[in-house]
C-alpha cells in the first residue's frame, strides 16, 4: 500500500482535484499547479508577489509553520489581480517534503459575507437602485429602495429582457454594449421627474471574463434641490449690501460672497486667498473678534474703511464632530445707519432742550415783592419737571435771599399721588433753606384728592388766592 501511494505522481494528484492546488518550493515558487490554480491564482511564479503587501508577512509566517507542522496550517491572505482588485482567499498549507509545501486556496466566504452584509445594510438605507443582466440582456438582479420612485418592487423585473423594458433604439442598449466591451460609463438621466446618476460597469465571472453588465444608480433629487437652493441664496446675497466671508483657522479667506464686495475693493475671486486683516480691517478690535470666534464665541467689531463705517460679526465654524475648523463672518456698511443714529441723537437733544425751555416758561420764578418769590405751576408736574422747579427755585432763593416762596396751583386741575409727593418735596426743600413756603390756588377737586390720599399739609401755609398770600407775606415780614 505504501509503495502504491508513493507511486502516485504529482501530476495525477493535481489533476485529480477540482480545488485550486499547487506545489510550492522552499522559496515560495510554484513548481507545479492544476488548471484551477492558474484560473484562480495565475500561472506559475512566486506566490507572494501576487499577495497583497499587507498580508505577505502573515502568509510567510504560516508557510514556515506548515513546514514544521504534522498537519495542515490555515491562513487568510488577499490576492491582487492584474487590475489591482483584491480577492480574499483562504489558504491551506501542508508539508510535502523537507522544504516543499502543498497549497490549496478557496474564496474566504466569511470575509465575502461580512463585506456583503455591510454593503447590503448601506444599500438598504440609500435611495438607490442596482440591477444586473447577462450578455443576452436578461435581468438577473433588480433591487434597491430607489425602485419606489419608479413604482416598482425589488425583484419585480427579474427575468425580463432589456429589449422588453426599453424597446429598440433606447440609449441603455448602447451603454450596455460599451460595458460589455469592458468600459465603465457614468450617465446622468431624468426618469419620471427624478434625477439619477447611473454607473454602468462590466461584470466578470470567476474566470475573469465579462459575462454581463451591472449598474448602480442613485437618486440625486435632494442634491439637485440643495444646489438650487444654494444658487438662490447666492443670488440673494449677491444683491444685498453685505459680504459673507469664511476664513480658515489661519485667517485665509476661502469664501467671499455679497453685493458689497466692490465697496471694500475685493470682488469674489479677488477676495479668495487673502488674509482676514486685509479684507475686514487691520485693527485690534478685528483681531480680537477673530480670535474670540476661534475660541468658540460670537464677536463683533467695527472699523472705518474708505470714509465709511463697517461692522463685522464673527462666528465659529465647526465640523460634524464639533471641532472649530474656521470662522464665518458677515460684514455690512453701517455708515448711513450711524448718520441716522447721530441725527436722531441730535433731534432728541433738541427736543429735550425745547421741553426744558417750555417747562421753564410754564413755571417761571417771579420776584413780586422784596424777599417774595412766586412760582405759578400749570399742567402736570412729573418727576423731571418737579426736579427742575426745585432746582431753579432753591437756586433763586439762595441767590435773592428770599424769605417767602409762593407756589400757585391755580393752573393745576388734578393731582395724583406722584404730583402731591413732588409738591411736598419742594416745600421741604424750601424749609431747609430757611424760606417759608406758601401754597395757593388749590381747587376743590385737588383738595379732595389730597385729603383722600392722606397727605398732611399742616406744616405748610395754604391760602385761597395769590392776593391773600402776598398780604400774609407782608405781615409776616413786618413782624419779623
Amino acid at each position: 500500500m505504501d509503495n502504491r501511494l508513493a507511486s502516485i505522481s504529482c501530476t495525477t494528484l493535481l489533476n485529480g482535484t477540482p480545488m485550486p492546488m499547487a506545489l510550492l518550493s522552499g522559496t515560495g515558487e510554484v513548481v507545479a499547479c492544476n488548471p484551477a490554480w492558474e484560473q484562480r491564482v495565475g500561472p506559475p511564479g512566486r506566490v507572494l508577489e501576487r499577495v497583497h503587501e499587507d498580508d505577505r508577512g502573515e502568509l510567510t509566517a504560516r508557510m514556515t509553520a506548515a513546514r514544521a507542522a504534522a498537519g495542515s496550517v490555515s491562513a487568510t491572505a488577499r490576492l491582487v489581480d492584474a487590475r489591482g482588485e483584491t480577492t480574499p482567499l483562504r489558504w491551506t498549507l501542508w508539508r510535502a517534503d523537507d522544504t516543499a509545501l502543498w497549497a490549496a486556496v478557496k474564496p474566504d466566504r466569511e470575509a465575502w459575507e461580512t463585506q456583503a452584509r455591510v454593503l447590503v445594510d448601506v444599500f438598504q438605507t440609500m435611495d438607490a437602485v442596482i440591477w444586473a443582466c447577462d450578455r443576452a440582456g436578461t435581468l438577473q438582479v433588480s433591487d434597491g429602495n430607489g425602485l419606489v420612485n419608479l413604482g416598482l418592487k425589488p425583484g419585480q423585473l427579474v427575468g425580463k429582457t432589456m429589449l422588453e423594458l426599453y424597446g429598440e433604439g433606447a440609449q441603455v442598449h448602447e451603454l450596455c454594449k460599451r460595458a460589455l466591451a469592458g468600459e465603465t460609463v457614468r450617465m446622468d438621466t431624468v426618469a419620471d421627474g427624478v434625477h439619477w446618476i447611473v454607473h454602468y460597469a462590466p461584470r466578470r465571472g470567476e474566470d475573469g471574463e465579462i459575462d454581463g453588465v451591472q449598474t448602480f444608480g442613485i437618486n440625486l433629487a435632494d442634491h439637485v434641490n440643495l444646489a438650487a437652493q444654494a444658487e438662490l441664496l447666492r443670488a440673494c446675497i449677491s444683491s444685498m449690501p453685505i459680504i459673507i466671508w469664511a476664513f480658515d483657522k489661519d485667517g485665509v479667506c476661502v469664501v467671499a460672497q455679497g453685493g458689497a464686495l466692490a465697496q471694500v475693493g475685493a470682488m469674489e475671486r479677488n477676495g479668495l486667498g487673502k488674509h482676514m486683516i486685509e479684507l475686514c480691517g487691520d485693527t485690534d478690535d478685528v483681531r480680537e473678534a477673530f480670535q474670540r470666534a476661534l475660541s468658540g464665541e460670537v464677536a463683533h467689531a467695527e472699523q472705518k474703511r474708505q470714509d465709511g463705517v463697517w461692522r463685522t460679526r464673527f462666528v465659529p465654524q465647526k465640523d460634524v464632530l464639533g471641532e472649530i475648523i474656521g470662522v464665518g463672518a458677515i460684514s455690512e456698511d453701517i455708515t448711513q445707519q450711524r448718520r441716522v443714529e447721530q441725527q436722531l441723537r441730535e433731534q432728541l437733544r433738541l427736543t429735550r432742550d425745547q421741553q426744558e425751555s417750555i417747562a421753564r416758561l410754564s413755571s417761571p420764578i417771579i420776584e413780586v415783592w422784596q424777599d417774595v418769590l412766586i412760582v405759578p405751576l400749570i399742567g402736570a408736574v412729573d418727576a423731571d419737571r418737579a426736579a427742575m422747579v426745585m432746582e431753579s427755585l432753591l437756586a433763586a432763593v439762595v441767590e435773592r435771599q428770599a424769605a417767602f416762596a409762593i407756589l400757585d396751583l391755580t393752573g393745576i386741575d388734578s393731582v395724583d399721588t406722584t404730583t402731591a409727593q413732588h409738591l411736598i418735596k419742594i416745600t421741604n426743600g424750601l424749609t431747609l433753606l430757611g424760606c417759608r413756603a406758601v401754597v395757593t390756588g388749590i381747587r376743590p377737586p385737588v383738595a379732595q384728592t389730597m385729603v383722600g390720599l392722606g397727605f398732611d399739609l399742616s406744616q405748610v401755609c395754604t391760602l385761597r388766592s395769590l392776593k391773600e398770600a402776598l398780604r400774609w407775606c407782608m405781615r409776616e415780614a413786618r413782624r419779623g
